[in-house]
């Protein structure tokens, strides 16, 4: 048993960082972008869309631009528009606006960037799951003690 405790903490886990996933990264005009989304595989509801802005010569962050954002769902065309700021990110060099999408499907992004008068605008694409059920977010944890009692007896 002390042999397999060993080995599984020896495996290779994924590493989550701040837990987002790459959604884009391009550059536009001088600028480097990168936009973040959390959680890895967004599904309806809830989301965190977090904006890296870096100078293209020495990739220094930029802390001093306007950031919108503007999603369309291809599907039912809703729209969902949010100003990110570096005060709703926990990690100051990122510009971060909670979003919540409606239904799952295909959104359009447009990231608008505004910075010495200069205007920006950068599209991607988001694929958007179906919400999950509450219990089948949690059967790993409510099939675990049954299976514990059983693997014990």
């Amino acid at each position: 048993m002390r042999r397999l405790l060993i080995m599984a903490g020896l495996l290779p886990w994924p590493a989550i960082a701040d837990g987002g996933a790459v959604l884009l990264h391009t550059s536009a005009n001088g600028l480097i972008v990168t936009v973040f989304r959390t959680p890895s595989r967004p599904t309806a509801g809830p989301v965190d869309v977090s904006v890296l802005l870096q100078k293209r010569e020495d990739l220094e962050p930029l802390l001093d631009a306007d950031v919108s954002l503007y999603l369309r769902s291809s599907a039912s065309g809703a729209e969902v528009r949010a100003h990110a700021t570096r005060d709703q990110a926990q990690n100051k060099l990122l510009y971060a606006a909670p979003i919540t999408l409606v239904e799952a499907g295909e959104w359009q992004l447009t990231l608008t960037v505004l910075r010495s008068g200069v205007r920006r605008e950068i599209a991607g694409a988001l694929n958007v799951a179906p919400a999950r059920a509450m219990v089948a977010s949690y059967w790993g944890y409510i099939a675990f003690p049954p299976v514990m009692i059983v693997l014990f007896a």
